[in-house]
């Protein structure tokens, strides 16, 4: 389980574990995977924590080879790690646009490629989720790197359909709409205040997405009853993909996106500091 420190892979990562599986919560912030596993453990769950770089094989290599050597076998692979950020053509610079891409695509190819080989040594075959986005459907100014590295994962979902399930394997993408996550606080807004009031107004279910909503769906693609699915994406956004309605942003709610910014700022710094930390 990539990125299981926070967010998303925080909620699949105790799906997971309530459903009896035994995780890796692999994450490139050492604290947060163990602050995962405490939290699996406290719930009667069974985890492990492992540092890696997703980027890096051989780090990602060595976290699946860990879950292997400590529960003996490796089922289930889930490809969540991720970052978001923007910028104009004109201020992104190449080692950032390769930064995105490093981890977005490149580390979901890493992660899988890694995990196959154990799940085809077991002979027993799997089930592998990569964590897409609603983005890998659209796009827009600033956003276009995020876009394409998501478009891509879903893309490569269909060619490794097809090409493993002779092993029993069946992999499937997921594309998260809005989640209120420390990721995407900044879009959805804190609970209570004047953006978040905003964004709900915007989706037909009339809420953000949690990450419970994506380890509902991870779970049932990891399940006996998605036994005939794979090469899919499941898009899960409340239908906000549809939705025209888009009520203009009051100037608390936009003040308080701008805070929202700049925390997010601060906490990619410390993301790109922790990975820094992890050579490649």
């Amino acid at each position: 389980m990539t990125g299981g420190g926070s967010g998303i892979g925080r909620g699949i990562s105790a799906r997971l574990a309530r459903d009896g599986a035994a995780v890796v919560v692999v994450d490139v912030d050492p604290e947060a995977a163990a602050e995962t596993v405490g939290l699996i453990e406290a719930a009667g769950g069974q985890a492990l924590a492992a540092r890696a770089n997703v980027a890096d094989y051989d780090q990602i290599r060595a976290a699946v080879d860990l879950g292997h050597a400590s529960y003996g076998r490796l089922d289930i692979a889930v490809a969540n790690a991720g970052v978001f950020r923007t910028g104009t053509i004109r201020d992104v610079t190449p080692d950032e646009f390769r930064g995105q891409v490093d981890v977005n695509m490149t580390g979901v190819f890493l992660t899988v490629k890694a995990a196959v080989e154990r799940i085809i040594e077991s002979g027993r075959g799997g089930r592998i989720v990569c964590i897409s986005s609603e983005a890998a459907l659209t796009t827009g100014a600033r956003v276009w790197t995020y876009s394409a590295t998501k478009a891509a994962v879903k893309m490569m979902v269909r060619g490794w359909a097809q090409e493993l399930g002779q092993y029993g394997i069946n992999v499937n993408s997921i594309g998260p709409g809005l989640i209120d996550t420390p990721l995407a606080r900044f879009q959805a807004g804190r609970e209570g205040g004047d953006l978040r009031a905003v964004v709900e107004r915007r989706r037909p279910v009339g809420r953000v997405g949690t990450p419970d909503d994506i380890a509902g769906m991870v779970a049932f693609l990891c399940g006996p009853d998605a036994s005939y699915i794979t090469g899919s994406y499941f898009l899960v956004d409340g239908g906000s993909r549809d939705s025209y309605s888009a009520p203009a942003l009051s100037e608390e709610a936009r003040q308080e996106r701008r805070s929202l910014m700049a925390e997010a700022a601060e906490r990619d710094q410390m993301t790109r500091a922790l990975m820094d930390g992890l050579e490649l």
